[in-house]
């Protein structure tokens, strides 16, 4: 994940996700529900998160847990 083309998420956001490409996690939404987004990582991992990225079940998506970024696609969104 290296190029973006969003302005949806905080620089410092963008830094930490760039500095570590290594902590991006491949996901799949498992639900949406009031903003929450629960994602099933390759890894087995199961993560609530909360987000306005424009997701759909069984969507893949990527995750950045130390950034608090959610990628769908080349857009980049928060998720808490």
């Amino acid at each position: 994940m290296s190029d973006n083309t969003t302005t949806r998420i905080l620089a410092i956001q963008r830094v930490v996700a760039c500095a570590s490409p290594s902590g991006w996690r491949d996901a799949f939404v498992v639900s949406v529900a009031d903003g929450v987004v629960e994602l099933a990582t390759f890894g087995g991992a199961v993560e609530l998160v909360t987000t306005d990225a424009p997701v759909a079940v069984g969507e893949p998506v990527a995750y950045h847990p130390v950034a608090e970024v959610i990628a769908l696609g080349q857009e980049w969104y928060p998720a808490r």
